[in-house]
């Protein structure tokens, strides 16, 4: 029978862990390596780390004590000997305010890290403290500025959930104009929503800020900033849209639903909001005139069947 290969792991020196350590300081931003941290080469550093730790705190189950010039090149790349000393409150926030800026709120998984930190089980551990009386005011105001929610049962929901939202009613009405009590089919209140995210955008928000990112995606369905400046102007160019269909086809574009302007807005969903607004009478006499003009006219009002017989 042929001899089976051993896996043999190449053993490290002492050195070439150091490199590694100081490979993730430079990637993460400290050296709070998790415990079942392991590289992409599959070295365990996380235990390296722990077993680092154990000889600095002459733990008896350590083989040896580190040597001086071991303790001083760890402590240049951030080495924590204490656990317990990891963090300040100011760093927490720091940790917490990157979460913020890349997901939109702080609603941190549980098992979640960010940058070596085990921001998620933090955050537990605050919402205890907050319980039982033991977060000062001032860090509770810190914490409440972030958008904290203290029981985690009534989480907020995630930034991404109320686009979807936004996305949806973009996609049905042709616009995100979206009237301040207007809430979702579902029982969302969309309208409250969106009148907030332009309240960040504006810095009327002490400390809230909507990322670059998440003003793009809102942009990108056009989401307007400043309603009464540009409400005419989104107007104007889905009006200039249909009529150069119009123009193409000799019909308005009503069907198929998913029909879209070249700018992702549905056609129909316009159309049917523009026909509202006359059925109402709530346009100007030149939107009114001009809206004719291709043929969207206010919708006729149904006959009384009893007025028929």
């Amino acid at each position: 029978m042929p001899e089976k290969k051993r896996n043999v792991r190449k053993r490290l020196s002492w050195d070439e862990w150091y490199k590694l350590a100081k490979r993730y300081k430079d990637r993460f931003g400290s050296l709070l390596v998790p415990r079942d941290y392991i590289c992409p080469g599959g070295e365990r550093l996380g235990r390296w780390i722990e077993k680092q730790r154990a000889r600095y705190n002459d733990v008896s189950s350590a083989d040896r004590r580190l040597y001086d010039e071991e303790i001083a090149l760890l402590e240049q790349i951030g080495m924590v000997w204490k656990l317990e000393n990891r963090l300040n409150w100011a760093d927490w926030l720091k940790v917490l305010d990157r979460y913020r800026s890349a997901h939109g709120d702080i609603n941190v998984p549980k098992d979640f890290s960010q940058d070596g930190f085990g921001l998620g089980d933090w955050i537990v551990k605050q919402r205890t403290a907050h319980a039982e009386g033991r977060l000062s005011a001032a860090q509770i105001a810190d914490l409440e500025a972030r958008g904290m929610v203290w029981r985690a049962g009534a989480r907020r929901r995630h930034w991404d959930d109320w686009y979807q939202d936004a996305k949806s009613y973009f996609e049905r009405h042709g616009d995100l104009m979206v009237p301040p009590d207007y809430i979702t089919p579902e029982g969302r209140r969309l309208g409250t929503w969106i009148y907030r995210q332009r309240d960040i955008h504006m810095g009327r928000k002490a400390n809230l800020r909507l990322t670059p990112e998440q003003v793009k995606r809102l942009e990108s369905i056009h989401m307007v900033w400043e309603p009464q400046r540009l409400k005419r102007e989104t107007w104007e160019s889905m009006y200039a849209c249909i009529a150069e269909y119009r123009k193409a086809h000799g019909k308005l574009p009503v069907w198929p639903r998913d029909l879209k302007a070249p700018d992702g807005r549905s056609f129909p969903g316009w159309i049917r909001t523009q026909r509202t607004a006359l059925a109402k009478g709530d346009l100007p006499r030149e939107r009114v005139e001009r809206l004719a003009a291709i043929g969207i006219v206010a919708p006729k009002p149904v006959q009384d069947a009893a007025a028929l017989q």
